[in-house]
């Protein structure tokens, strides 16, 4: 029997996971959306399912919560007293940021609850339904719900990472620092590679997308201790103080970025055994105030 699905929440990342159930064979029900206009613009981006209303999610096999995590706790609350769930379903919701207590209302209904945490950017909903094939879901869920979030993590195509629970809040910083921080730190670095001069816009964009490419393929095939190179794991302090009086004269900003990352990078360098001597040398330069 096709599971029955229904999807609260039809912005990008409800929009991309639900157009993926479907031509999985998932019975997509539809949306239930802040307004009509939205869930309908979700189905029809989908190809099923139509507009719901937290009454119909009584009817679902597998409840999804596909929220903004400022209203997600509300939006729950909301469910849970407008509608029982059948005992045998399964209600989740796709948030990085909260563990299960955020289902807490759910509990009374006696459903399984869970989360599938898609890990990827969802900058709008076809580029979210592109990546998802083969990427990490990180699910968590009570005994009863883990073998349902595996088999919805492989309709989609992707990797089923079971989580123990543990600090959410810090996971969810980690996430943010891999894909917002890796984003930001390459608008970054396009910025100071336009303002060199050195390249025009296309070749500084190979350039970058190069660097970035082979270093994150070296963490992965080394560690990242393993795979730092360039002046701080040489213990060159010199070059890192001349790099600020570079940063600091074009753009304080890119300046304080540096810095920050080349502390952490400071902590690998050490772990690479980095002469100590060297190294403080180099963490003088970064605590100093640029000139």
């Amino acid at each position: 029997m096709s599971i029955r699905l229904a999807i609260v929440g039809p912005g990008n990342v409800g929009k991309a996971l639900g157009k993926r159930w479907a031509e999985a064979g998932v019975s997509l029900l539809g949306f239930v959306g802040r307004s009509g206009a939205s869930a309908a613009a979700a189905t029809a981006f989908c190809g099923a399912g139509r507009v719901l209303t937290l009454a119909d999610l009584a009817r679902a096999h597998v409840v999804v919560f596909a929220l903004p995590d400022p209203v997600l706790p509300d939006v729950v609350r909301a469910a849970a007293a407008a509608v029982a769930g059948r005992a045998c379903s399964l209600w989740l919701h796709t948030s990085g940021r909260y563990d299960l207590a955020v289902l807490e209302p759910l509990r009374a209904h006696s459903v399984r609850l869970g989360a599938l945490h898609p890990v990827a950017p969802f900058p709008d909903a076809e580029t979210g339904y592109r990546q998802l094939r083969g990427r990490p879901a990180v699910v968590l869920g009570d005994a009863r719900a883990q073998r349902l979030l595996a088999r919805l993590s492989a309709l989609l195509g992707m990797q089923a990472l079971v989580s123990t629970g543990g600090d959410r809040l810090r996971y969810h910083a980690a996430c943010a620092l891999a894909a917002n921080g890796l984003t930001a730190l390459r608008a970054a670095v396009d910025r100071l590679l336009a303002a060199s001069v050195t390249l025009d816009q296309d070749a500084a964009r190979v350039l970058a997308h190069s660097l970035m490419e082979s270093a994150l393929l070296a963490c992965q095939d080394r560690g990242p201790a393993q795979a730092l190179s360039g002046p701080v794991v040489r213990g060159d302090a010199a070059t890192v103080a001349a790099h600020r009086r570079a940063l600091v004269g074009l753009d304080p900003g890119l300046d304080a970025v540096y810095a920050a990352l080349m502390q952490e990078a400071s902590l690998l360098a050490q772990h690479r055994g980095t002469n100590p001597a060297a190294l403080a040398a180099v963490r003088a330069a970064l605590d100093a105030e640029a000139r």
